[in-house]
């Protein structure tokens, strides 16, 4: 069993939590994310104040309408602009994975968290 911290600093503290719980608490309260998608890492950056949550497509296919497609490559990463953890910016970067179709166009999937266009999430849209 590998253990990963998450460790911050705040007001020069030290604080130092199982990075499983950290994961439970982004997607229990902050990211509207579907089983597909995981954490792979959290990356804080105190010199410019801003929190990175990298996530990772987790599945070997994708289902759409019913239907199963292989991945056929990954777009480039993306960043999204999401609501503040305390004092710090919050942004999600993820790459998003395309599958061919019967027809042999190729299509990126869609995301739970922000609309195919968009640089901010949908959680920060509302607000």
């Amino acid at each position: 069993m590998v253990l990963r911290l998450f460790v911050w600093n705040y007001k020069k503290k030290y604080y130092f939590c199982i990075m499983e719980q950290v994961e439970k608490i982004l997607n229990k309260i902050l990211l509207p994310l579907n089983s597909s998608w995981k954490i792979s890492d959290v990356q804080l950056h105190e010199h410019t104040d801003d929190v990175y949550v990298n996530l990772k497509y987790d599945l070997p296919h994708i289902e759409v309408n019913g239907r199963r497609y292989s991945i056929y490559d990954h777009r480039p990463s993306r960043t999204w602009r999401h609501l503040d953890l305390w004092q710090y910016k919050t942004y999600i970067t993820a790459r998003l994975p395309r599958y061919k179709d019967e027809s042999g166009f190729y299509h990126t999937i869609d995301i739970p968290w922000a609309e195919p266009s968009e640089q901010m999430t949908v959680l920060l849209k509302k607000k």
